[in-house]
């Protein structure tokens, strides 16, 4: 078996560091996440659509691991309470993850290994897929990274006494990114560097991907942790693989660089249009709410769709506060206007918003 990697503390990646070779990409992505934000700044439906945004945030990055469900599966399962799918458990963990690591650094202000630690066990906790029972805490045995079919080992993390050492050092650096570069870079760089040290026994692409967010968010950079990058991410996660695997057999920080500032720019122009879309089926399906009735109640339970396009009447219940009468006379209108519309099932429908799940 090849040797542990032999990691350095993160400030020795600027040294290898040329924004000549990306600087396009930079200003791109800098300049698309500006846009991006302001766009979610002002959007009339960013508090009722992020639940599913994330979601699917949540959905794409666990897929990178194996999970194998859809978005529509993991929202019906979610408000079912159904908690058999392991699957799906592990998607719904991932999105409880990311929200404790953003309430955390809202209440602090900073990374600490307590929240680091206390986001690893969210995410394994559970019915969920794992290959150890070691969650919440730094791995205490070498592990590897093999390739999926060939099963051959291409990279082998530092040895266990450096885990921690090289953590504290990331740790520290996440709350005084003191590079002199834009954020963007610093967060490709922690990224890269929280992969290699791989602190963790399982779960370390997931929670790695968590903190490109939460960094940005913790730096002022936008206003909450909306970026999501798994989607793309997904779609090449191979060549993201082998970036990332370049940095350290070839120090080749330029090009991982430029591939993930790529990655940003891509998926905020994606999200950009998805929130505009989504802003706009917002305000025309409360038009076509208003023509079936004027009611407060109606629209109260209309925009619960929002927060997820699938529901039943106890999950609006939950969310509203009304009565379980007053909630299925008003899923009856919105299914009689064609709003949502119902499954088959003489009790406990599902209720189904079709033109969200559309946008998502």
């Amino acid at each position: 078996m090849m040797n542990p990697y032999k990691a350095e503390n993160i400030e020795a990646a600027f040294e290898h560091i040329n924004k000549a070779l990306f600087i396009d990409e930079l200003v791109d992505s800098v300049s698309r996440l500006k846009v991006y934000s302001a766009v979610l700044k002002r959007s009339i439906a960013r508090e009722s659509c992020l639940t599913s945004m994330y979601m699917k945030e949540s959905l794409h990055s666990s897929r990178m691991e194996t999970t194998r469900t859809s978005l529509q599966n993991s929202l019906e399962k979610t408000v079912l309470e159904d908690n058999s799918d392991k699957d799906v458990n592990e998607v719904r963990n991932y999105s409880a993850a990311t929200r404790y690591g953003r309430e955390y650094l809202m209440r602090t202000g900073i990374f600490t290994e307590e929240m680091l630690l206390e986001m690893h066990r969210i995410l394994l906790s559970g019915n969920v897929h794992r290959t150890t029972n070691s969650i919440g805490c730094y791995r205490t045995e070498q592990n590897f990274i093999q390739n999926e079919k060939s099963k051959e080992i291409t990279f082998v993390p530092p040895a266990v006494k450096y885990v921690k050492p090289l953590m504290d050092n990331l740790i520290q650096f996440m709350n005084n990114p003191e590079s002199g570069e834009r954020n963007l870079i610093n967060a490709a760089v922690i990224h890269e560097q929280f992969e290699t040290i791989h602190p963790f026994a399982d779960g370390n692409g997931r929670l790695g991907r968590m903190l490109i967010p939460l960094f940005l968010f913790k730096e002022r950079e936008i206003e909450m942790p909306w970026l999501f990058l798994s989607e793309a991410i997904e779609k090449e996660k191979f060549r993201y693989y082998k970036m990332l695997n370049d940095v350290r057999t070839g120090c080749m920080w330029n090009e991982w660089i430029k591939f993930f500032l790529g990655i940003v720019d891509r998926q905020c122009i994606k999200y950009e249009g998805n929130v505009q879309k989504i802003e706009e089926l917002y305000s025309t399906s409360l038009k076509k709410v208003t023509n079936i009735s004027s009611s407060r109640l109606l629209k109260q339970v209309f925009v619960c769709f929002f927060k997820n396009p699938i529901q039943n009447s106890r999950s609006i219940e939950r969310e509203t506060g009304l009565s379980n009468t007053t909630v299925n006379r008003m899923l009856d209108k919105l299914t009689a206007g064609n709003i949502v519309f119902a499954d088959e099932k003489k009790r406990g429908n599902l209720y189904y918003f079709y033109d969200l799940i559309e946008l998502l």
